[in-house]
């Protein structure tokens, strides 16, 4: 289902702004500061609920306005049988509340239906810090495939973050008493102990999810690196570190590791801890590749997920990428390549340039223009 229309009513400096997307490639083409990134906001917003450039939603609408509202239609791709068309439109107001969110002229209150209906893939200058930024940038990447293809995740997800919690409450509040007097009661012990059940129980269950999405997005980001560096493909690795030794399972490892627990006064170690691994000959790739090389290995990642959740969640629904300035981030041959990686994914791009002769090489048929200016 591509995106067939786009309206944009008070996001930033637009006061009205309609897009009509090409189902395939859209390059939207401007000086800098014209509102090209307002675009891709828009969508991700629409999809989304909230931007991809700050958190904070009173950004995004105009400054003389209080509210906005971004309204779309997809339609059937190629008249494809699994498919309908669909309207989505979402409202936001600079006073914080809800979104008021429409689908098909009806208002709904849960997101879980529009991610179902489009995969949505977002790659931006910020994109590439995913190498050099801390564990939890990557361990949310994770979870956003895992989020997609596995039902139980969220719950799951939010059932271990409360018990992790709550075990911390305890080790926090008992951990003075345990450094001054060496040791706890049992009744203290058993403050602690009657979290283990449920916290193991889930740690290993998100450990599942998350290594699973890993080894399934491997040969598609193995696939795609070799055709930017074949020497390279073969040498890196992709693994999931699930948060504490592997030598141990996670019962031993809270019954052995109590004492280093209660002297820190939180739980160390665990699914919490967790994170993509990105290796090449058992040296971080961080520390090894080049700038250049590392931009690489990013844009095949983010590629071999997006791969995976359209041919394992929405098999015969509809795909959109979004790519900010991405053309200034790759030299020509390399961005050849990753948009003849993009064609045969069959997804709805749009992206955004200060130079649109960067993409000389996509046929007329294929893509679509447009260029934003300054109002005048």
């Amino acid at each position: 289902m591509p995106l067939e229309l786009l309206k944009i009513h008070n996001g930033r400096n637009f006061t009205e702004y309609t897009l009509t997307p090409h189902p395939h490639f859209n390059i939207i083409f401007g000086s800098n500061g014209v509102g090209k990134t307002t675009i891709l906001e828009s969508i991700y917003l629409l999809l989304r609920s909230r931007t991809f450039r700050s958190n904070k939603i009173k950004s995004f609408i105009n400054y003389n306005e209080n509210t906005c509202t971004v309204f779309s239609k997809f339609s059937s791709f190629d008249n494809n049988e699994f498919e309908e068309s669909f309207t989505l439109g979402i409202s936001r107001s600079k006073d914080l509340s809800q979104p008021i969110i429409h689908l098909n002229s009806k208002k709904i209150t849960s997101l879980s239906s529009i991610t179902k209906l489009v995969v949505l893939g977002l790659i931006t200058p910020e994109s590439f810090t995913l190498l050099d930024a801390g564990p939890s940038i990557r361990r949310k990447f994770i979870d956003w495939g895992v989020f997609h293809v596995e039902q139980a995740f969220l719950v799951d997800w939010r059932s271990f973050k409360k018990i992790l919690d709550n075990r911390n409450n305890v080790l926090s509040n008992l951990s003075k008493s345990y450094k001054v007097k060496h040791g706890l009661t049992s009744q203290q012990l058993d403050l602690i102990h009657c979290w283990s059940p449920q916290l193991i129980e889930l740690n290993n269950k998100l450990n599942v999810y998350r290594s699973n999405l890993i080894k399934n997005i491997l040969p598609y980001f193995k696939e795609y690196l070799s055709l930017f560096f074949s020497q390279l493909s073969q040498q890196i690795s992709l693994t999931y570190y699930r948060g504490w030794s592997k030598e141990i399972n996670y019962s031993e490892y809270l019954a052995t590791k109590l004492n280093e627990d209660l002297s820190a006064g939180f739980t160390r170690y665990g699914t919490h801890r967790g994170e993509l691994k990105i290796s090449i000959n058992k040296n971080l790739a961080k520390d090894i590749l080049s700038r250049g090389q590392k931009k690489i290995v990013i844009i095949c990642l983010i590629l071999a997920q997006f791969r995976y959740l359209i041919e394992t969640d929405n098999k015969h629904l509809h795909s959109l990428l979004l790519l900010d300035d991405i053309d200034s981030e790759l030299d020509s041959r390399n961005l050849k390549i990753f948009f003849d990686i993009l064609a045969s994914l069959k997804s709805q791009i749009v992206a955004t340039t200060t130079n649109d002769a960067r993409y000389s090489f996509l046929k007329k048929s294929e893509h679509r223009l447009f260029h934003v200016k300054h109002k005048e």
